[in-house]
């Protein structure tokens, strides 16, 4: 009896949750708006990096186009630059309302924009302020990301672009000890040693303290100092036997924090952490040398 008084009221409970609950009820989703995807790429034939010895040498030409044919056209582009990863730097370069669209910029010129002469070390980022019906959407808000996920990631995509004033790589530099200043993955904290090695001339490797540990193989662009990771396994897991989720991999997804500065002994790579059954989501790391 106590089991059929039981079902009866699991029943009833369900019968007024059913009509409790009506459409005019739900929250009204906000209309879906399709935004036009950039893609912004240098001309090869023109300057890659900019020279820090005399930096007004420097003239690179690039590219705006949509990265999709079938894209709504934006009311236009601005075309914007960044010094130095400060997302509240933005500096206008250019708008441009028709495409592909060809854009020139010279060492003169960032100086000038900034107000302050180009030193070894300093980077310039470039990206489009996507306006369309009345809303702007910016290439590097101070807060969350530009573009929805994996947009960046899709095969020619490209979102931004980089001129840095260089210092050579140097891989040897890339070897021994490193301070880590920034871990959102949290396995170190501020000011832990890690060691990295040098692989070959464009390679190199650190470990996180996963079980099992297999090194995280960094791969540096000399040309623009920019750095990739492709995905690989770097452990069995977290915690031993209790780790249900299987090998742990990581991968570099495309951010204007993935370089080398190589004067400041300084990598920086965002990377992504996932395991079979999905992501765990994405955290940058930042070590120095010691």
């Amino acid at each position: 009896m106590k089991k059929a008084v039981n079902y009866l009221f699991i029943l009833c409970l369900l019968i007024t949750l059913f009509h409790s609950c009506r459409k005019e009820d739900n929250p009204i989703l906000p209309e879906l708006v399709r935004v036009p995807t950039p893609l912004i790429l240098k001309d090869a034939t023109t300057d890659q990096v900019i020279d820090a010895v005399d930096p007004a040498t420097f003239s690179g030409t690039f590219t705006v186009d949509l990265f999709f044919d079938n894209d709504p056209n934006p009311d236009k582009f601005d075309i914007v630059v960044i010094k130095n990863g400060d997302k509240s730097s933005a500096k206008l370069i250019e708008s441009v309302s028709t495409f592909p669209a060809t854009i020139s910029i010279t060492g003169t010129e960032l100086e000038t924009l900034f107000n302050e002469p180009i030193v070894l070390g300093d980077f310039f980022d470039i990206g489009a302020n996507i306006l369309m019906n009345g809303t702007t959407y910016l290439a590097f808000p101070v807060v969350g990301v530009p573009h929805g996920s994996g947009v960046a990631a899709q095969p020619g995509s490209s979102t931004f672009i980089r001129y840095g004033a260089v210092c050579a790589y140097d891989p040897e530099l890339y070897q021994g000890n490193f301070a880590v200043v920034e871990d959102e993955w949290a396995d170190y904290g501020p000011g832990d040693i890690v060691a990295v090695t040098n692989i070959d001339a464009t390679r190199f490797s650190f470990n996180f303290l996963a079980d099992d540990a297999d090194p995280i193989i960094v791969t540096v662009n000399p040309l623009d100092n920019s750095v990739t990771v492709p995905k690989q396994v770097y452990g069995a897991g977290y915690g031993g036997a209790s780790w249900p989720y299987g090998p742990i991999s990581a991968e570099s997804i495309p951010s204007v924090d993935n370089f080398v500065a190589p004067c400041e002994g300084v990598v920086s790579v965002v990377l992504k952490h996932t395991v079979g059954a999905g992501s765990f989501g994405t955290f940058k790391i930042v070590l120095r040398k010691i």
